[in-house]
């Protein structure tokens, strides 16, 4: 808590010291001011410094300019965000000012909400993402939940498509690279009649695998091809129509985990590595084997090679998703009220097969899911404006309908012990929630926002299980007081198949404009996140486990939006307390996997400064301090069996995060060559529920350079760049398989990456 306290100090004093120097920029001579930013995080077009929301957004020009490519790259600019996923699109993790869900059971919804163009997206696989062919990306941190519903709890990231033109227009960007790599893209749209638009946008990504594999294909590759195609049409002089049709077809390899020798200490039994002799020791004593110095695990027998990039996988595996949907928007304008409808649909495909999930050449385990689901949402809206109120209230609909499969191997290299399990499982979700907002000027500078939201939900839920194998038995597979044993339905005592709830989420702030470049709010949030059913491929857990309940946050919480130096200094700021109320956390130890709520708080502050500092030369830097803890967990020793608990840090949750930017453009000849730089430091934090030292990631930083040349009017550029320049080796994942292999599972981030590319403009 101290450390907290020194940090939220620190970050105070910073800004009062930014605040006192920005002036100076006003003493240059160019009169250039940033560029205005336009947000929709309270469903509406506003300026992002009319906001009393704390919003990271980045236009199209940003986003190229920062190599912004996917889903993945936005905790790089993003203070208090960070992004997970398992080294292909399988599950993506978005974890905000601490928030996220961990669990990676396909039926699972996450708490920081994603949306696409105004449709939500419900699936964990299918928020990973390529960005093309984009308007704009909004990051709302803290609940968002009276206008964009249940599940933003944690926050709302929003893409925006670019929209059909008046005029013909288009654009084409080809990049090559090291590892194979080739992402081309391209739109092409304009008037197709006087009262219709449409547009076309197309990509193709792939490349080859960051992992080199001894024993057979490469890992961490990618090939996806994306495309949306757009109709805007003039519905008289009153309407308008927006269709969007989307879809993605992913072929990559399964996860390049990696096993790292792990051992539990002998005293406290806190999971370590790092001391060849300690593990040998332990898997002398807990498996009965003698190893080699330097192996990675107790049982494959492979020797550490010191390069996390090259793994020894004895299987290949499969990643293949297919995600298709279509939103169409209506709007309307009475004149004094306006009328929205957005209507959705999603349909999501995802076979995963046949994961080396031990990461070693011995066959010890494998995983695999399926996805076979769709969605349906409905959104009417009616809104409001005038001098001193705006107003919006809307009904909200969700239908979700699911198959899902999971199954898992189990020491397939022994006859003796080798069992699969195979899980089948169904789960339907029906929600609706009403909700309003309302914005009442109670005097020229000071501003009451109130609003509230009312949710109910329909879940129903069945899982089958199958195990085959002689070692079903011996690993508690078909144990009868687990779910794994018994399987979940209407059959099962005490199986509750059928869980309906009803949630508010509620808005009350005030937001003071001292004057027309200072904004300062404050106020209270609430929001929720949907309750839900544990499943996936180990149901290792007892029946009364199954089912969570909906977690709820209280967020308080303070800003600033400030202009300084004549527009040319945008400096953003915020502090925030969370008071968290059965948050649904994941814990994972071996295959063995659960959902369950446990109380928490949270706090911290974020800062964000841009500034032109003259004619072609922009800075930005982003800060993130961050200070979480969950009330006590069970830990169990698995030296002695002994449990005690523990009070934890939430996942994925670094205490600080530092954000640096700077672009610098040169008149050369007929064109402008420009060169920017970027960098993000991450503090260190824990990569899973329990913390051990072996699964804490030590802070590191990450540094990109792009270097381009374009033509005057911006018709067309070449570039060189490079991400990750300085080759660091930071892991995203590290999962903890002591009891089962004597190792901790472990995923790295991409290496070092550099290429060239060419942009046209027509």
């Amino acid at each position: 808590m101290a450390r907290s306290n020194v940090r939220i100090g620190w970050l105070t004093a910073m800004y009062g010291a930014s605040a006192l120097t920005a002036p100076a920029f006003a003493q240059q001579t160019d009169d250039t001011v940033l560029e205005q930013i336009v947000v929709t995080a309270q469903k509406r077009e506003q300026n992002l410094q009319d906001v009393g929301i704390s919003v990271a957004a980045l236009d199209s020009e940003a986003l190229y300019n920062r190599g912004v490519t996917a889903s993945t790259s936005l905790g790089a600019i993003t203070p208090g965000l960070v992004v997970t996923d398992y080294g292909n699109p399988v599950i993506t993790v978005f974890t905000l000012r601490g928030v996220s869900q961990f669990d990676f059971a396909d039926h699972q919804e996450a708490p920081v909400a994603a949306f696409v163009d105004g449709s939500y997206v419900p699936y964990l696989s299918a928020v990973g993402m390529n960005f093309f062919d984009l308007e704009r990306v909004e990051v709302a941190r803290g609940p968002q939940g009276t206008l964009f519903g249940r599940n933003a709890t944690g926050g709302v990231i929003s893409l925006v498509s670019a929209k059909p033109t008046e005029n013909p227009e288009g654009y084409a960007d080809v990049r090559v690279g090291n590892f194979g790599a080739l992402r081309a893209e391209g739109a092409i749209g304009g008037p197709l009649s006087d009262s219709v638009r449409g547009r076309l946008s197309v990509l193709k990504d792939q490349h080859d695998g960051y992992f080199k594999n001894a024993l057979g294909p490469d890992k961490g590759d990618a090939d996806n091809v994306s495309w949306r195609a757009q109709l805007a049409a003039d519905l008289g002089e009153r309407g308008s129509l927006g269709l969007i049709v989307r879809g993605s077809r992913d072929r990559s390899s399964t996860s390049p985990y990696e096993a790292r020798a792990a051992y539990p200490d002998p005293t406290t039994g806190a999971i370590r590595s790092g001391d060849a002799q300690a593990h040998r020791d332990f898997c002398a004593s807990y498996f009965g084997a003698d190893i080699p110095n330097g192996a990675v695990d107790c049982l494959s027998g492979d020797i550490a090679t010191g390069d996390p990039y090259r793994i020894r996988h004895n299987r290949g595996g499969a990643f293949e998703r297919d995600y298709y949907g279509a939103t169409a928007t209506v709007n309307w304008d009475f004149g004094a009220v306006q009328l929205a409808s957005i209507s959705s649909y999603g349909t999501l495909e995802k076979k995963y097969d046949n994961e080396d999930s031990d990461g070693t050449s011995l066959d010890t385990l494998y995983f695999g899911q399926s996805v076979d689901a769709d969605d349906y949402s409905q959104e009417l809206r009616l809104s409001g404006e005038g001098e001193r109120l705006n107003w919006v209230a809307g009904a909200y609909y969700l239908h979700i309908d699911g198959d899902y499969g999971a199954s898992t191997g189990y020491f397939l290299f022994d006859p003796t012990l080798q069992a699969e399990s195979v899980n089948q499982y169904r789960l339907t979700t029906r929600s609706w929630a009403v909700f309003a907002q309302t914005e009442i000027k109670l005097s020229s500078r000071l501003t009451l926002t109130a609003g509230g939201r009312w949710t109910d939900d329909d879940k129903r839920f069945a899982l089958a299980t199958d195990c085959s194998g002689a070692g079903c038995d011996a690993l508690g597979l078909t144990d009868p007081s687990l779910v794994q044993g018994t399987g979940f339905d209407a059959s099962v005592p005490g199986a509750d198949t059928t869980r309906s709830s009803g949630n508010w989420d509620a808005k009350l702030q005030l937001g003071f404009q001292a004057n027309d470049n200072l904004l300062l709010y404050a106020g209270v949030t609430r929001g929720t996140k949907a309750g839900g059913y544990n499943g996936g491929a180990s149901a290792f857990y007892s029946v009364d486990q199954v089912i969570f309940d909906d977690e709820e946050l209280t967020s308080y919480e303070a800003g600033v939006k400030s202009l300084f130096a004549d527009g040319r200094v945008r400096l953003n700021g915020s502090v925030w307390y969370y008071d968290y109320a059965n948050v649904q956390v994941f814990s994972q130890l071996g295959p063995a996997t659960v959902t369950f709520n446990r109380d928490g708080e949270a706090h911290g502050a974020e800062l964000e400064l841009a500034a032109r500092v003259a004619r072609g030369f922009d800075v930005g830097m982003g800060i993130s301090i961050l200070s979480t803890q969950l009330d006590p967990i069970d830990v169990q020793n698995i030296l002695t069996g002994e449990i005690s608990q523990r009070g934890q840090e939430m996942v994925n949750a670094p205490g600080a995060t530092v954000n640096v930017t700077a672009r610098k453009e040169w008149p050369v000849g007929p064109g402008r060559l420009s060169l920017q730089a970027d960098a993000t430091w991450s503090d260190d934090r824990k990569l899973n529920l329990i913390d051990n030292p072996a699964t804490r990631q030590s802070a590191y930083t990450l540094a990109n350079l792009r270097l381009g040349y374009a033509a005057p009017d911006d018709r067309w550029e070449v570039a060189l760049y490079g991400q990750n320049v300085t080759n660091e080796e930071y892991r995203t994942v590290a999962t903890p398989f002591v009891n089962f292999t004597g190792a901790v599972l472990e995923l790295y981030g991409p290496p070092r990456t550099y290429g060239a590319s060419l942009r046209v403009r027509f």
